[in-house]
């Protein structure tokens, strides 16, 4: 982006935008060039003169005839834009790590929902058992709307917003999802280049959506060489030999006995330079040391000079989940890997892992085996580090936790990660090689 040309560069996050601008502005004043840098979030508009999504629109005509131009956005602005019509012939745009591109949300099911929804919302078939398409027939102004029924209307407002109903009867048997899944083709025949930039971005959800679209297809590419990686101790510590990692354990009074260990395990550790995070909601009961943050830190260099961090984390498929992504042909399991190994893997690599002249050794702590192998075969296969495990056993009881859903089929419960990761990919190769086969229908 140093390279005159006009470019949006998408960051995770507002810190980032601000953060990404400094760095651009400097590198540029190095160079000798002359950059314009507009920065569209949801906090620098304290007047309420517009919503996100429709600056990031107007900004692509008013910007276009500027030759050397980033225009900065956040995934959720990037979402919430409808019409990227401004930004042709642009040259870029460069999303950095994964974009949550599911709006998702579950719903009770019962015959007041039934009846109310099919009043003012239509549904439309789309060729897929149990899916439709919903619209607003009008006739329900937003100061009527209940609360549990804001954040559906404005995603069916949006566009493009499913359920998981074939008719509003369907609701009689019980729950139902609606959802929304951005469309990364809105970009298409726009910019010269769509970039995702992002660590193992073939593993993450993002890109097991968008490869259900038949019409996209990804080239993987290096930004530069990779620098191997120096040689040094690692030990990923765990308290769980056979449980996984489930919020509902982290929660919940039935396992606080237990989780009360968890958290007298983490507060064993006394550097300040510890780097420590839970799921929300989790009742941590010690004084653990160091600085907590959020589950998410993809993309920051903050604390590249710490050598400990902890996660006691999960980001499990609900039941509901389980179905819906059943419904689209995902397995549960490739999820938990794309969510939780994923967040995982990215937090630990905030640490002074960053660095591939650090030899300093490395201590971390999660919750559970598959936990700690996973995050291991990332260190060997990706940088050449091998990581030492090591069970702390604190006493843990640990009740089985009601996963839900349906049992595994077809002897899914003894295939690998990677078996599964593979069998989704020929799962979606036959969707698209169907979809090609189909008759197309006239508009």
């Amino acid at each position: 982006m140093t390279a005159p040309g006009r470019y949006v560069f998408v960051v995770d996050r507002m810190e980032m935008a601000r953060q990404r601008r400094a760095e651009l502005l400097a590198l540029c004043e190095q160079l000798g060039r002359t950059l314009h840098i507009e920065t569209i979030t949801g906090d620098d508009d304290p007047k309420g003169v517009g919503n996100v999504g429709r600056r990031i629109q107007e900004a692509g005509a008013e910007l276009s005839g500027n030759l050397h131009c980033v225009v900065i956005v956040t995934h959720a602005g990037m979402i919430r834009c409808r019409d990227w019509s401004g930004y042709a012939l642009w040259d870029a745009i460069i999303v950095d790590e994964v974009p949550n591109i599911l709006d998702r949300e579950d719903h009770p099911g019962g015959r007041f929902w039934s009846h109310a929804l099919e009043r003012f919302y239509t549904l439309t078939q789309t060729g897929v058992d149990g899916v439709s398409v919903v619209g607003f027939a009008g006739g329900l102004s937003p100061h009527e709307l209940p609360d549990d029924l804001r954040t559906f209307h404005q995603r069916v407002i949006a566009g493009e917003a499913h359920v998981s109903v074939a008719a509003w009867s369907d609701l009689d048997a019980g729950p139902w999802s609606s959802w929304r899944l951005w469309d990364v083709t809105k970009l298409a025949g726009l910019f010269g280049e769509i970039v995702f930039l992002a660590d193992a971005f073939d593993q993450s959800e993002a890109y097991h959506l968008m490869s259900l679209n038949p019409a996209v297809r990804f080239q993987r590419f290096r930004v530069r060489e990779p620098r191997p990686w120096a040689d040094r101790p690692v030990t990923v510590r765990y308290v769980s030999e056979d449980r996984v990692a489930a919020s509902s354990r982290f929660k919940s009074e039935v396992h606080a006995a237990d989780m009360a260990k968890v958290w007298d395990w983490l507060a064993l550790e006394t550097d300040p330079l510890h780097l420590w995070t839970v799921n929300a909601g989790a009742r941590v009961s010690a004084d653990i040391t160091g600085k907590r943050v959020t589950p998410k830190q993809a993309g920051s260099n903050a604390y590249r000079s710490w050598h400990k961090a902890s996660a006691i984390y999960a980001a499990k498929p609900s039941p509901m989940e389980r179905k819906f992504y059943a419904m689209l042909g995902i397995e549960a399991d490739v999820i938990v890997a794309s969510r939780e190994a994923y967040d995982l893997n990215q937090f630990f690599m905030r640490t002074s892992l960053r660095d591939p002249a650090s030899t300093a050794p490395v201590e971390l702590r999660c919750f559970d085996r598959v936990q700690a192998q996973t995050f291991a075969d990332k260190l060997a296969s990706d940088y050449g580090l091998t990581a030492d495990l090591v069970h702390d056993d604190i006493g843990l009881t640990l009740a089985p936790v009601n996963r839900g859903g349906r049992p595994p089929k077809n002897g899914a419960a003894r295939m690998s990660v990677e078996e599964r990761r593979e069998a989704n990919r020929l799962a979606q190769q036959r969707r698209r090689q169907k979809n090609n086969a189909a008759p197309s229908k006239a508009a």
